[in-house]
């Protein structure tokens, strides 16, 4: 699959990508794919036969224009279509028509959201399955990527608080370093430590992945300022569907 001007897939979306295709019984009829970036789920969506059609929602303008490109590279582009806006409001009168045509019509969602900032990390994860809601038909699959990190009772009332039904895992990686040395990680960690000492629901790491014992954010964060050992989770990719 093209890329565009080079840009690697994240680990957590070449896991979707491979979450689609393992499970493409679920996907058919019209879909979103929110927060495309270059397209790589939408495209690996609209390769799928029953799928009549798929919808980019992406933020970024340059990132739509890439997408545009990587569909035509991959042949989809009749298939696809990407549109700017924030969340689900969309930018102009033109992309506006085209997710009004989606309300009530859209068979699934597949999406690779980013950590939000200033709650416990859901919080994109939360306003997309609500925002999604309005789109959907009643029973339709959500495929979304959320690590093994933020816990199973967290995943769980992720479910409840949107209005979905939660039916499990679709996909995981093994154990990987939730790596302190990336810029963004790190903050993370900070955040879900400050998370559980406000009261929030605890996280889940491992120390390495041999260790059959886990550890909470906070555990985790002493332990790395300690030892420069940085927590272990997993890519994963969940099942949601509408109520």
């Amino acid at each position: 699959m093209a890329s565009g001007e080079g840009r690697p897939l994240t680990p957590g979306s070449l896991l979707t990508v491979e979450a689609i295709g393992a499970n493409r019984d679920l996907l058919r009829g019209s879909g979103i794919d929110w927060g495309s970036g270059s397209g790589c789920l939408a495209i690996a969506v609209a390769r799928i036969d029953a799928v009549d059609a798929v919808v980019g929602i992406e933020l970024e303008v340059s990132d739509v224009e890439i997408a545009n490109w990587n569909a035509q590279q991959n042949g989809v582009a009749s298939r696809v279509s990407f549109v700017q806006a924030d969340l689900f409001a969309p930018f102009s009168d033109e992309d506006s028509s085209v997710l009004t045509r989606l309300v009530g019509a859209t068979d699934f969602i597949v999406t690779n959201p980013p950590a939000s900032q200033g709650d416990d990390g859901l919080g994109w994860r939360r306003r997309v399955l609500q925002g999604a809601r309005r789109y959907l038909v009643p029973g339709a699959p959500a495929l979304v990527q959320i690590s093994y990190q933020y816990g199973l009772r967290r995943i769980e009332q992720l479910a409840t608080d949107a209005g979905y039904d939660y039916e499990g895992i679709l996909a995981s990686t093994d154990w990987v370093p939730f790596d302190q040395r990336r810029l963004d990680l790190s903050a993370q960690l900070v955040q879900y430590a400050r998370e559980e000492a406000r009261g929030g629901l605890p996280y889940t790491f491992r120390g390495s992945p041999t260790e059959m014992t886990h550890m909470s954010a906070e555990d985790a964060l002493a332990r790395y300022r300690s030892s420069k050992e940085s927590p272990q989770s997993k890519w994963q990719v969940h099942m949601y569907r509408k109520r």
